[in-house]
């Protein structure tokens, strides 16, 4: 009479199988919670009503917002952002002032700059050829987080052109990027850091 087999597995081999099970279920539901990104027409139509406007710079087609008349302002978004942050104070200020707002490159509906210039100074660079391409000659400038960086960058490097400074709650200093955000200075998620 032989012994009774046994039909244990292993703790690994459970293990693996139970990982195999949850990854599985994961990925069905992210295929079933995915849907086709949108047309680039389609989003450009909800979001680039009256006063959007668009300026090709260095091959990049710019979407821009200017309104109103007066002193000039223009205003700079924050990483992960786009013009429509500063949708609130370009209603107040613009009774009394010129008001230019703009989606950075790789933001909003400007899209990504096929060179990949995305730290501070590139976007500081960015935004003088922009300025010249709308005849913007002095202008005051307000920036929150990454496009606070961008304008401290472009005032000192065109003091002559900027009547006024104005960060809001500005990147300065090269800093090391919290959590998650690290995941995108990865090759294979093709961003950069700013700076």
């Amino acid at each position: 009479m032989s012994a009774p087999r046994r039909d244990s597995e292993g703790p690994v081999r459970t293990l693996a199988k139970w990982l195999i099970g949850v990854l599985a279920a994961f990925g069905l539901l992210v295929a079933l919670g995915v849907s086709p990104d949108r047309l680039a027409a389609e989003v450009e139509a909800r979001y680039a009503t009256p006063p959007s406007q668009f300026v090709t710079v260095d091959g990049l087609r710019v979407h821009y917002r200017d309104r109103g008349a007066g002193p000039a302002i223009v205003l700079l978004h924050g990483s992960h952002s786009s013009l429509f942050t500063w949708e609130g104070w370009a209603a107040a200020l613009s009774p009394e002032h010129r008001v230019i707002s703009l989606d950075l490159p790789g933001h909003g509906l400007t899209g990504p700059d096929p060179q990949g210039r995305y730290s501070i100074a590139e976007m500081a660079d960015f935004l003088d050829r922009f300025l010249a391409a709308i005849k913007v000659e002095r202008f005051s400038l307000a920036g929150n987080s990454m496009g606070g960086g961008v304008a401290w960058h472009y005032a000192l490097a065109h003091p002559d052109r900027v009547d006024r400074l104005i960060l809001v709650d500005a990147y300065a200093y090269p800093q090391p990027l919290p959590g998650m955000l690290r995941l995108f200075t990865l090759p294979l998620v093709g961003s950069r850091a700013p700076g």
